[in-house]
Order: C-alpha cells, then structure tokens, then sequence
C-alpha cells in the first residue's frame, strides 16, 4: 500500500476517536430510524437496531486495521515493534458512549416529536392467541400475514401454549402421517356432509371465505406435497406429520408470530377498557390483549374460559369412538376368534326413541366394518359414533345396534330367498363351506371365518343344504340382514380423541369468528360446537375456522385503533 493512502487511513482513524465524529454517527442512526417510524416504542427499537448494526460495523473494521501492518516497504511488522502512531488505538468505544450520553436527550426529542406528529400512527397493540394447537398456530399466522399485507409491523401477535409443544395432536394424526385435508376436489356441499355438527354453518364460510381448496393452496404454496387416498383422505407425500408441523411453525417464525410455551391461562378478563387481561399460571400480573383468539380444542380450560366471558357451552360428549361387545368377544359368542376380520360394506343401525313419538329414529351408517379385541370399529362405527354421539352418550353406551353385513344383496327376505334357492343349485354342498351371497366382483360377500361363525349359531354347521331346515335357514339370514349387536361400553379410536359440543354457534358471528357476546374475542377449532367425521374433515374445520378467525382479529385490532385517533 503507498505510504500516502497509509497516511490518510490513520488520519481517518484518528478522526473516528473524536466525541464529535461518534455523535454525527448517532444523528445519522436517528435520522434513518425515524424515518420510517411509527410510533415512539418502535422509533427507541428501530434506533438501537441500527446503532447497533454500526457499532458492530466499527468493531469488525478495528479488528481489521491491526491485521495490516502498513509501512513504505509493504512489509508485515511485529505490532510490538510499530511506532505508537502505527498501533491501532482502541480507545473508539469510549468516544461512542460519550456521543451517545450527549444525543440522548434529542434522540427522545425527536423521536417523541416525530412519532406523535404522523397522521397514520397506530399505537402499539396486541393480539393473543391462547391455545397451540392446530387451530390456534394457523390463526396466529393468518394474523399475522393480514397485519403484514397491510404494512402494519407494530401489532403484536402472541401465542400462549400450556405445553412443551406445538401442534401435538397434529403430529399423531393418521398413525403418525398427519391427515391433513380431505378430497379437495369433491363439492363443498359433499365435505360439509361429514360434519355431523356445524355443517350449516361452516357453509357460507367454507365457500366464500377459506374452501377446501384454500386450505390446500396455503400447503401446497410452503412446499408441502399432498396425495389423496381412495378414501378422499390426504396426507403429506412423505407420510410424515413433521412435514406439516415443520410449514406451519416455519410460517409463523416468517410472520413474527411470538410463541410462548408452558403458559397456562387460568382466566381472561375484559374490561370496561375493551381490553383482554390473561392471568396465567404462576406470573404476579395478567398481560394485556387487545384480542384474544380462543383455541384450545376440547380441552376444559377452553370452555371455562368462553363461560366467563358470557357464552353457552353444549356439554361436550365423546365422538369418533369404537363400540366394545362383550358378549359377542367372548367364549362362545360370534366375535370369538375373529379379530381383525373385514367386512367392505357394512350396513350399521342405532335406534333411539324420539320424545312424543312411538316410532323410533334410526341413525344409519355403512362402510367398511372391523371385528376388534374388544368389538368393533371401523368407518361404519366411527361414523355412526360421531352422528349419534349425543345418543349414545345418553344411553351410557349400553344398548344395541343392527349390522347387516351384506346390504347390497337386499333385506332378509332376498337374502333367505337366495339361501333358499342353494336347494336346488347345490343341494350336497355343505353349509358351513362358503357364503353363496356373492358381490359383483364374484368373491364372497362375508368372509369364510365370519360365515362358520353365523352357521354355528344358526345350528346348522353339519348339515347339506338339502337338508337345512328353513327354520334355520331362515335363522341364518338375520345373521347376515339384522345381526343384533350388545353394546357394552365404548372404546378409544387410536390416540385420536374428538368431542361433540363446545362453544354455541348460534352466538358467534361466522362471516369473522368474532362472539357475539364479547367484542374482540375470536374462537376457532373444536373448541366450537363442531365436529367432523374420521378422514381429515376436523382439521379442514381447524385450518378454515382459524383463517378466518385470525384476520378477523387483524381487522379488529387494526380498525380499533384507526378509530380511536379519529
């Protein structure tokens, strides 16, 4: 390096050491903060990221300088052998400490002035998202991207999780692969269909508001691949829950979205302020929401909660369970022996008696039916689980359900027609050896297993049918058209757990998620009195609740605020 350009660097780090230098450095600091600025908290913020952004840029470049040991010759020299006009003097920090201690009264001069003068000013605000879960990480999301879109960076959006985690129930789902949606592409008015609370009401939201297709447009858009199955479930292509939860948090990390674990809320109080005060466990005083997003499942804190801020809660009761048949599983009864057995069609009945009427109400489901250690599961059970919920619950889920195994060949009359006639087609051919009710693809319609089973207790598992009596005959038709079922108890479908009830529909405002009840709080998720069907349709009432949930708060917040500088 010529001696010259050496010469004028030490002059310039000489410069640096001066009080006066360090303070045009903090006007330049100021100056670019409030610029952009829009009130007082993020003026003091924007200010010390900045100043710190050049304290660093000036630390880097001192540690720099003494690297390069500058002389005519262009030769390295030991720093111990320079002369004290070459050493690099260090002495800059003080200089930007005193510079800062004299612009410390104009910096909160200029920042209070420029902050309160601005037309556009939106104090600072907050919006509280309690709960988690799936619902409650997608809402804080949609917050916090409307807050963005509209350029708004001084509302705060703060989720308060109980546990160690995030989206627990999420990375369960589906045996671990999450079953994050269903058949996107069926009508709307088909997917409302799985909802055996809430179906009216989700309508104008799942069709003008956030669809099916939203939903899968916000996964597929953060890299995530979806596969529908024959079912309509769909899962992540890498049948992987983590997939899911890692698009969710990521989006909220890009969004500013503040995640605080182990935070249980034990209340939530609004003032005649308007303002939401949330004690939670352990800390001396409540923090202060301007919204809050209520989303905390079906757990009981949740329902407490939206009780003390003047809602209606419908007792939540179990769905989506399998049945326990006792005494069909034991020694001696049908079930014995046959657990993991599959019927593909199934037709299973419930009926209730119905006040001021003599004649019952059926509640019916089919699909695929599954003979379990305990009893039986499957789609059909499920399904017939979740519409009859509230039923069944009354009856303490002892009672008696009709199974007809094969509704696709007809009633008991058809089906003791078509037994009847093996009389004649096959008159040596035992009994027990096969079912003759064939299905279209030519095969069975009840497995070889199950067949024994009902011939056994038909009490014709020796004769020809030649020599069926059409008493028994007749006997082992209503085993295959009105197989009567002893419900004794219920049991768990997997870890997955969801409840009929929650939060009354009729007192929320649906077009927002907001309550009709208390301004400024929003509910999604299953804390509502809304429940779907196994096959992804309660997580699609998560995700479309939660988006509308959260703009809602946004627009709250952000309209709050404009009116009261009005």
């Amino acid at each position: 390096m010529p001696k010259s350009k050496a010469i004028h660097q030490r002059s310039w780090l000489k410069k640096q050491h001066n009080p006066l230098f360090f303070c045009l450095v903090v006007d330049l600091a100021i100056g670019i903060s409030t610029s952009c600025c829009m009130n007082y908290n993020q003026g003091w913020q924007k200010s010390g990221n900045v100043l710190r952004g050049m304290y660093e840029a000036l630390e880097a470049h001192h540690e720099q300088i003494p690297s390069i040991k500058i002389n005519a010759n262009q030769s390295t020299i030991p720093e111990k052998m320079m002369k004290p006009h070459q050493a690099v003097d260090l002495s800059w920090r003080g200089s930007f400490l005193v510079a800062l201690l004299i612009r410390m009264p104009s910096i909160s001069m200029q920042l209070s002035t420029c902050t309160t003068s601005s037309a556009n000013t939106i104090t600072n605000k907050r919006i509280g998202v309690i709960g988690g879960g799936a619902s409650g990480m997608f809402a804080a999301v949609a917050a916090a991207d409307n807050l963005r879109r509209k350029n708004i960076d001084n509302v705060e959006v703060v989720v308060l999780e109980s546990g160690r985690k995030t989206l627990t129930k999420v990375a369960i789902s589906g045996g671990g692969r999450c079953n994050v949606l269903h058949d996107v592409s069926k009508p709307v008015v088909d997917i409302l269909g799985g909802y055996p609370r809430g179906s009216k009401e989700l309508r104008g939201l799942m069709t003008k508001r956030f669809s099916p297709q939203d939903a899968e447009e916000w996964f597929t858009s953060r890299g995530v691949q979806l596969k529908t199955e024959p079912d309509g479930r769909m899962f992540p292509i890498t049948d992987d829950s983590h997939t899911i939860i890692d698009a969710i948090e990521n989006a909220a990390y890009q969004s500013g979205v503040g995640v605080h674990m182990l935070q249980r809320v034990d209340s939530v109080q609004q003032l005649e302020d308007g303002k939401f005060y949330v004690q939670v466990k352990g800390e001396d005083g409540p923090k202060c929401f301007d919204a809050i997003i209520l989303a905390t499942g079906s757990a009981k804190i949740g329902m407490k909660l939206a009780e003390g801020l003047g809602h209606t809660i419908v007792k939540p009761v179990p769905s989506l369970f399998t049945f326990n048949t006792k005494h069909q599983i034991q020694e001696g009864g049908v079930f014995h022996g046959l657990a993991g057995l599959s019927v593909q069609s199934a037709r299973i009945t419930f009926k209730v008696s119905s006040p001021g009427k003599k004649k019952k109400k059926a509640i019916v489901q089919e699909g695929p039916l599954l003979i379990t250690h305990h009893g039986i599961s499957g789609p059909a059970t499920l399904r017939l689980s979740a519409f009859a919920a509230r039923e069944l619950y009354d009856v303490k889920y002892h009672c008696s359900v009709m199974v007809h195994w094969a509704p696709e060949v007809g009633n008991v009359d058809d089906i003791e027609a078509a037994l009847w006639s093996m009389r004649n087609s096959s008159p040596k051919r035992m009994v027990s050896s096969s079912c003759p009710l064939l299905s279209e693809d030519g095969s069975s319609v009840i497995p070889r297993r199950l067949w024994s089973s009902f011939v056994v207790k038909s009490g014709i598992e020796k004769e020809k049918w030649c020599e069926a009596p059409k008493k028994k005959v007749r006997a082992l038709a209503r085993c295959v058209g009105e197989f009567e079922v002893d419900v004794t108890g219920k049991g768990v479908f997997k870890e997955e757990f969801v409840t009929a009830g929650g939060i009354s529909l009729k007192e929320m405002d649906m077009k927002r998620m907001e309550s009709k009840k208390s301004s400024g709080l929003f509910c999604c998720g299953e804390l509502l009195n809304v429940d779907g069907i196994t096959g992804g349709y309660n997580f699609l009432n998560c995700w479309s609740t939660g988006y509308v949930s959260g703009n809602g708060a946004a627009d709250y917040v952000t309209s709050s605020s404009k009116s009261e500088e009005a």
